[in-house]
């Protein structure tokens, strides 16, 4: 049972169904990454779409990011932070709901996407946007072209990073979930500049982690900071490394000095929750920041203008729109358009994703599902402690009234109430932003899940369900594990088009080394041709000027096979493509004997390896920032692919590997 609360203190009319999921106790919030579930949260990640200023928010105090153009430009979707300093004693999520309620009051009917909360002690005391930047060294060579790299753990004072006078490379660095200083020009966390890094390089000589602790840049204090360099390697270093490193753990030709970094360092849980919640924030946030510390680089050169720029962000989430108009899309696509008209070397690379074989996308055709119910099955593994997600999606521009959504437990075991949601709006609601229903799962008086329907951003009609872990927690409630079966019915509704089709995702449920969840990724089954790899892409890289690189096994025309792919669907002609696609594909495995590539560790010296499509986003990225510090187009050179005849082999080669090979070896 879902407890009632005031018109005000109910989020459910503020954000859609994970923020109300993760924020609210007796649903999925004991089962939320510990950052989530800090007991005396009061400052917060959120975004805005469209018109509208959050600084209007009662009771708190509204920053926003470094905003690239200006705030005065307008923009699709505004990411900001806030501190509530009217909690009261609430629990997070009716507190939430007030202050949402003061933006709504203002006039405003926004779209609000809640993140994750932050640490106290990452607010900075003074945000000065308009400060001068302190201790930033203006190079002695004029970049040609510049690199952002977004992503955690970064070892930003690794040699990999020196030029040829040995000084860093590296202009400017934001770490999003640092102990904040009392006064910076970033509105949380701390901004580092190239002068900072070289004095405490002179300072600490070769032990690099006594300067991460002085910069804190390792805090074992706050979690979202934490020890993350000590480890050995690190997703970001390795990806660091990859795009932009010199040196011999590298095997690849060095980058100019003409070439500068500008670097984000996300908190961890964004960098490591997977299941796609709390991170846009931080992200958009993350190439804002790039793209106006780009600016700044310029104009220490030249009066107007742009530099060649190319945004290299190795992450990702698997369920959403996959349409090119979800919130961080919109974002992406808005960024590049405007920056290309001042400048049109300017991208954003992004990795197709690594789940092309885990059977977490299912496609049901109108021609398959006929005039009867599509199922498709939900296998929730035993002693999974995290909970699980599963969207469906229908086409855009379906009226589904008559539409209902029912789950079926494993036989044996039965839900007591709330099996199955009608797709339309809840009018009791009353909802600001997209019509939305909700309907909780129960058993013995216990939430075990969440149905919820809502039409997203107001175009497109999506239902998500998302259940509490199959693991005993301690919280006295669990989910049986075994095959679930959803059932997607239109009843007396309008039919699928035979051309139309159902799309289904499940969020990645990956248990992160570092944070020990016990998560274990649930999986869809279904019958011949429904659960399938083509259109499993990262459902943020299908904007449509986004950079999108598949992998392939090095000497090879072979995709990996974790590497996902494009849509693609039989027609009455035969096969042909659906949504984005990628554009092209570079190494993400040595061979198949040796899967993953080399990088550097977190310390000079040392190295590690990885895999997926990240790693060959990065050297994509790389390849492509050489290209044009030397004044030539970012993609020249790039491998076309052997030629095949018209067909189905050559459809499904292009919607894994693009139109050709970044022609790099390692």
């Amino acid at each position: 049972m879902y407890a009632p609360r005031p018109p005000e203190e109910r989020i459910d009319r503020y954000v859609g169904p994970y923020e109300r999921w993760v924020f609210s106790e007796e649903l999925g919030r004991p089962f939320a990454f510990p950052a989530i579930r800090l007991p005396d949260a009061h400052h917060f990640a959120a975004l805005l779409e469209g018109a509208g200023d959050p600084q209007t928010m009662a009771g708190a105090e509204v920053r926003l990011p470094p905003l690239w153009p200006s705030r005065e430009a307008g923009h699709v979707v505004t990411p900001f932070a806030f501190h509530d300093t009217d909690a009261a004693g609430l629990a997070p999520d009716r507190a939430l709901a007030k202050r949402l309620g003061s933006l709504a009051g203002g006039g405003i009917a926004p779209r609000v996407r809640l993140n994750m909360p932050l640490h106290a002690a990452s607010w900075v005391g003074e945000y000065a946007p308009g400060d001068p930047v302190a201790q930033w060294r203006r190079p002695d060579r004029a970049p040609r072209a510049i690199l952002g790299v977004i992503d955690d753990g970064l070892p930003f004072a690794h040699r990999a990073f020196l030029d040829a006078a040995g000084r860093t490379r590296l202009s400017h660095l934001w770490l999003q979930s640092a102990r904040a200083k009392e006064r910076d020009r970033v509105p949380l966390g701390r901004e580092i500049t190239n002068g900072e890094i070289d004095a405490w390089r002179a300072e600490c000589g070769t032990d690099e982690r006594r300067l991460y602790r002085s910069m804190g840049a390792i805090d074992g204090e706050l979690p979202e900071i934490g020890r993350l360099l000590d480890h050995h390697a690190t997703h970001g270093g390795h990806i660091l490394g990859l795009s932009a490193g010199n040196g011999a753990r590298l095997r690849l030709p060095d980058l100019p000095d003409d070439v500068q970094i500008i670097a984000v360092q996300l908190p961890n849980t964004v960098a490591w929750d997977t299941s796609g919640f709390g991170k846009e924030m931080f992200m958009l946030s993350a190439l804002h920041y790039i793209f106006a510390r780009a600016s700044e680089i310029a104009r220490s050169f030249v009066p107007e203008g742009e530099l060649p720029l190319v945004v290299n962000f190795s992450y990702g989430w698997n369920a959403g729109r996959h349409d090119g108009r979800s919130e961080m899309e919109l974002a992406i696509q808005q960024l590049l358009t405007r920056r290309r008209a001042a400048q049109p070397a300017s991208f954003v690379v992004l990795p197709t994703g690594n789940t092309f074989a885990s059977d977490m996308h299912a496609r049901i055709t109108g021609a398959q599902m006929g005039t009867e119910a599509a199922r498709i099955g939900w296998r929730l593994h035993p002693d999974d402690h995290t909970s699980s997600y599963l969207e469906i999606w229908l086409p855009e521009g379906i009226d589904p009234a008559g539409w209902q959504v029912r789950v079926v437990p494993p036989p044996g075991y039965a839900l007591d109430a709330g099996d199955r949601i009608d797709i339309s709006a809840d009018p009791t609601l009353d909802p600001v932003g997209d019509p939305r229903r909700f309907v909780e799962m129960e058993r013995g008086g216990k939430n075990l899940g969440q149905l919820s329907a809502d039409l997203h951003r107001g175009t497109r009609w999506r239902v998500m369900i998302a259940v509490i872990p199959t693991a005993e927690t301690g919280q006295g409630r669990r989910l049986a594990s075994g095959s679930w079966q959803v059932e997607i019915d239109p009843g007396s509704g309008a039919r699928l088009a035979p051309d139309q089709a159902l799309e289904i995702w499940l969020q990645r449920d990956d248990d992160p080394e570092m944070m020990g969840m016990g998560g274990r990724q649930s999986r869809l089954e279904g019958g011949p041709g429904i659960v399938r790899g083509y259109g499993s892409l990262s459902a943020i890289c299908s904007a449509p000027d986004a950079t999108r690189v598949a992998g392939h096994v090095g000497g090879s025309e072979r995709p990996a096979p974790y590497s996902s792919a494009g849509g693609l669907g039989q027609t009455a002609g035969g096969l042909a493509p659906w949504g984005a696609q990628p554009g092209f594909a570079a190494v993400s495995d040595q061979g198949t004997a040796l899967p993953g590539l080399p990088s550097i560790g977190t310390v000079s010296g040392s190295g590690a390896r990885l895999m997926g499509t990240s790693t060959a986003a990065a050297l994509a990225s790389r390849w492509m920032v050489g290209n044009l510090a030397a004044g030539r187009p970012a993609e020249e050179g790039l491998a076309p692919l052997s030629p095949l005849p018209p067909g189905e082999a050559a459809q499904q080669r292009s919607a894994r590997l693009g139109r050709g090979l970044v022609p790099v070896r390692v």
